[in-house]
């Protein structure tokens, strides 16, 4: 947990202004569309709520009493078949609030004007000549859209059929889902942060911006095809296309530069993860966002192949003269480049973890731990770090317990006691043989209580050398132990700031 937190730490410190500004530009917009998105909603919830505390009032003052003077009965069922027509009633003369369930209403209402009422009729007046089916779909999306055109996740959209490029501006703020949003909120910032470190903020901050403009674009052009002809009436929204081009630049830079594999591979995840949404949960016109995307997923790779890397700044190229120095200094004291060689062990062990090459890991790191365990003055804040590494629980390498035992004395050997706890620990988890197990406890309880860290803990490891052997010279030094323990432990409860113990 300390070296996670220690990750974070570092990364946060390496953030520049323009990454807080774009990172929250991307919560900016997540809070536009949770309220846009939700308003509606909320309102219909309300106005529901409403429907019923108006019947339920009318009932008990005038509804059942006017159904018990015609000598019928005011009960449940009645009062529930009463309600739903007061409420079908209500919501067909007011209209939902929510854009999408209204657009519903109007198209049955505008049918029903066609047919019955006089809407064909009036088509005729007009044009002089009977209407086919798409005069009828283009007379309806014109009345629906003065309705739609009111509300603003409508009226910022773009739809190609109606060619309104200048919403092209504003479409890309929109998301469709919470999904949606969630994936390009996180992948857009990994992909800015990297670009920006590469091409540079101008270049990076250019390219996201034009991308989200000619999305629509390219939108445009897959809907004119005819597998897509019939989505060319939604609306697009989002920066699919955008995101995609940017995670291929990601994954895919110039040959002179290199990229870790799990850079290239979160940048590849994230492309499928969109174009799996799009397709799978969206639909419609995100069908064509997501041939789209994988279009631009390819633009994308090809460009991020052909731009170059950046010129270093001034103040970059002084910091790898400093850290050429210090490593020419390093170089130049052999104690100082063993020592640096020995943590450099323990960063590609932890690599080699991180890449689930656990053989590997296991024998670097335990390379570099006897190492640490040699050095002269010793590193006590290195090997507790390299301690609590070996012995997390995400790290699954495979010690001997024999091992373990053998490092945790050893440690305690160099007065490094937090550590040895940590590795004795570890190795009598593990550890079957009686003699071996009866030292690792006694060298337990003994650190535990000369420091008393965690004293009851220390008594109890101490009683349990007693009970797995007694007659000893280990019996005999666990009973002084013991003898000690209890004199700490009247000290202990007066302590006013008693010692504790370190984290392990």
């Amino acid at each position: 947990m300390g070296d996670i937190l220690d990750s974070v730490k570092d990364f946060l410190k390496g953030l520049k202004v323009h990454h807080y500004i774009v990172f929250g530009l991307v919560i900016a917009i997540g809070i536009f569309n949770a309220v846009t998105a939700l308003s509606p909603q909320i309102k219909q919830k309300q106005r529901e709520s409403n429907i019923e505390k108006t019947f339920d009032q009318w009932w008990e003052e005038e509804g059942a009493k006017q159904f018990e003077s015609v000598g019928l009965k005011a009960d449940e069922k009645t009062r529930n078949e009463e309600f739903e027509q007061f409420r079908e009633r209500y919501l067909k003369e007011n209209g939902a609030l929510v854009v999408e369930d209204r657009v519903e209403q109007m198209k049955k209402e505008f049918r029903e004007w066609w047919e019955i009422k006089g809407g064909k009729e009036e088509f005729i007046k007009e044009h002089n000549y009977y209407p086919k089916e798409n005069d009828f779909v283009r007379e309806q999306n014109k009345w629906i859209k003065a309705y739609t055109d009111k509300h603003l996740r409508y009226r910022l959209a773009f739809v190609p059929a109606e060619e309104e490029y200048d919403r092209l501006l504003t479409s890309w703020i929109l998301f469709p889902g919470v999904l949606s949003f969630l994936l390009f909120a996180g992948f857009f910032c990994f992909a800015y942060y990297r670009l920006s470190d590469r091409w540079g903020v101008a270049v990076a901050s250019g390219i996201a911006a034009g991308l989200v403009l000619v999305g629509g674009i390219f939108v445009s052009l897959f809907t004119a095809t005819s597998f897509f002809d019939h989505y060319a009436v939604e609306r697009y929204m989002g920066a699919s296309i955008a995101l995609c081009f940017m995670l291929g630049a990601v994954a895919f830079p110039p040959s002179n530069d290199k990229v870790s594999t799990l850079t290239k591979g979160v940048a590849i995840a994230g492309v499928a993860l969109d174009v799996l949404v799009n397709f799978a949960l969206n639909g419609g016109i995100f069908g064509a966002v997501g041939m789209a995307s994988l279009v631009a997923f390819g633009l994308g790779a090809l460009t991020g192949s052909k731009i170059p890397r950046r010129l270093k700044t001034i103040q970059e190229h002084q910091a790898d003269a400093l850290a050429e120095r210090l490593k020419k200094n390093a170089a130049a004291n052999p104690m100082a480049a063993r020592k640096a060689r020995n943590r450099a062990l323990i960063d590609q062990g932890l690599d080699e973890a991180n890449k689930a090459h656990f053989e590997s890991a296991q024998r670097i790191l335990s390379q570099a731990m006897n190492a640490l365990l040699q050095e002269h003055p010793i590193d006590a804040p290195a090997i507790k770090k390299l301690a609590d590494l070996m012995t997390s629980p995400s790290v699954f390498i495979e010690v001997p317990s024999a091992q373990w035992l053998e490092w945790g004395e050893t440690a305690k050997s160099k007065t490094s006691l937090d550590s040895a706890l940590v590795l004795l620990e570890k190795g009598l988890s593990l550890e079957t043989n009686v003699t071996l197990a009866r030292r690792a406890l006694y060298n337990i309880g003994e650190i535990r209580v000369n420091k008393n860290w965690d004293l009851e803990q220390g008594i109890a490891r101490l009683n349990k050398v007693l009970e797995l052997g007694d007659g000893d010279i280990l019996a005999v030094q666990a009973r002084k132990m013991l003898a000690k323990a209890e004199s700490l432990k009247p000290a202990k409860e007066e302590s006013e700031a008693p010692e504790t113990e370190p984290e392990s």
